[in-house]
């Protein structure tokens, strides 16, 4: 594909050409980790696991984008917040699924979105992208601009979510049950693994890239942090799905999180709402 995909917005536009660059650049860190004895895990103040590989790209990243936009600010899981004068915020997830990068599982991803702050103070994910460095493939998007599917060896496609399916036809993809018991939702778990097809736990931000992709039907999770879903709100919704959080509300600051084809929205809501 010779057009590369852009926003009518130029401080939107500029920010896009960095975001994927550095993305790369991040990708491509985290895979000369990845499947080595270089890996070293240690636990963080919450007990969740972190590697050099995380702060590394997490630092690339960063510094690739104040060099460029220096009053842009930051939300990232390893370095905290970080405030710009521009409305601005790059969110990082660096290496989403660090249980599977350190156990040598291919389903990990790096996470950045870029997120705007408008005017009437309400917040917008305006571009993001999640690579997958191991399986060498990303799906990024950018506000009015369309999502788009890279994958080694062949051309860029528009990611599409895939149509709309009875939930008893669907595969639902979630990340791991702890995160059900610890936000006591197990009932509501109970409730989608008995209405649904099948339930994987294609882990992390993979099942979200399934979805945009067309290869699951919904990505549901009971816990997320701003970093861990940065980049989708804007991928799912260009790639003609909804992203909200189990409140029906938009953007990454939720706590939780839903995407689905804009038809099966309302019945998950009652689902797991009960």
């Amino acid at each position: 594909m010779s057009v590369q995909p852009t926003s009518p917005d130029p401080e939107v536009r500029d920010r896009l050409d960095l975001l994927l660059r550095v993305a790369e650049q991040a990708a491509e860190l985290t895979r000369g980790y990845f499947q080595s004895d270089r890996v070293r895990v240690e636990s963080k103040a919450d007990e969740s696991p972190v590697t050099q590989a995380d702060r590394e790209a997490e630092q690339c990243i960063r510094a690739a984008v104040t060099a460029a936009f220096p009053d842009d600010g930051f939300i990232g899981e390893e370095f905290g917040t970080q405030p710009g004068a521009t409305g601005f915020h790059w969110v990082i997830d660096p290496i989403d699924g660090t249980v599977s990068f350190a156990a040598g599982v291919p389903l990990y991803g790096s996470l950045i979105g870029v997120e705007r702050t408008l005017p009437d103070g309400s917040r917008t994910v305006v571009a993001g992208v999640a690579s997958m460095p191991a399986l060498h493939e990303r799906v990024w998007a950018v506000q009015g601009g369309g999502a788009w599917w890279e994958r080694q060896g062949k051309p860029r496609v528009p990611a599409r979510v895939g149509p709309p399916r009875p939930l008893k036809d669907s595969i639902v993809c979630t990340t791991g049950v702890e995160y059900y018991r610890r936000t006591d939702r197990m009932t509501a778990l109970r409730r989608l693994e008995e209405a649904c097809g099948r339930m994987r736990g294609w882990s992390d931000c993979y099942a979200l890239v399934l979805l945009a992709t067309g290869r699951c039907q919904v990505a549901i999770d009971p816990l997320m942090n701003p970093w861990d879903c940065g980049p989708f709100p804007v991928i799912i919704q260009e790639a003609g799905g909804v992203f909200t959080s189990w409140k029906g509300e938009p953007g990454i600051h939720g706590g939780d999180s839903m995407a689905c084809h804009p038809a099966m929205h309302a019945e998950l809501l009652r689902l797991v709402n009960g």
